[in-house]
């Protein structure tokens, strides 16, 4: 039984694929990198941690840092802009009527989280709002771990939605079950790796959790 979801938020509940894909390609040239033409290209490069996925884009380390900087201070300044999913609320107020506690455990830097979520009024839905304490995107799995340490609910009672295969990776590392949505950051060829339930949006993936 499910009583728990803990949710990723780029990509899963926030529609931001294509915005993040523009941040790139007007930070990218400044340091003399391409810019990216194709869901299908990011793709093949996008992972976790997003140090990684530099790399693939050659990023080298000599400018990871500014080039984070720069994107994070791109995407923050329109980051009002972008919607959430079209199915996100109609689905964080299906599982509250079910009485499912959700929380949000993200890779974003905590304070930009909280400010993105309170945007969309949708705050009262959780339980809790986990983020980093830094913009850099590293494992969200040691907070999700110390969340639900201290959670009334326990880890096999507990479910990850998300959209990357670093969701399956953290639920998995946290002992909680995991279902992902192939719309995000990652192909459903990808996600379907994770060998976890792969839906193509929230609507479905809460037909399959509340069935």
């Amino acid at each position: 039984m499910i009583r728990q979801i803990l949710w990723d938020w780029n990509g899963t509940l926030l529609d931001d694929l294509q915005y993040g894909m523009d941040v790139r390609n007007r930070i990218f040239p400044t340091f003399n990198l391409p810019t990216i033409d194709s869901i299908e290209a990011y793709h093949a490069q996008f992972t976790f941690p997003i140090r990684l996925y530099y790399e693939r884009a050659g990023v080298t380390d000599d400018i990871f840092v500014p080039i984070a900087h720069a994107w994070m201070d791109e995407y923050v300044r329109g980051f009002s802009t972008v919607p959430l999913h079209t199915d996100a609320l109609e689905t964080l107020e299906r599982f509250a009527a079910a009485g499912l506690m959700q929380t949000v455990l993200s890779a974003s830097k905590l304070d930009l989280l909280t400010q993105q979520i309170a945007q969309f009024d949708i705050q009262h839905h959780f339980a809790a709002i986990l983020g980093l304490g830094d913009i850099y995107a590293g494992s969200k799995e040691e907070i999700g771990r110390q969340y639900l340490q201290s959670c009334p609910i326990p880890p096999e009672e507990t479910l990850m939605i998300g959209d990357t295969l670093h969701d399956a990776e953290v639920a998995a590392a946290i002992g909680a079950k995991c279902i992902l949505v192939a719309r995000g950051h990652q192909s459903r060829e990808t996600l379907l790796t994770a060998g976890v339930p792969v839906a193509d949006t929230l609507k479905a993936a809460a037909n399959l959790i509340l069935a």
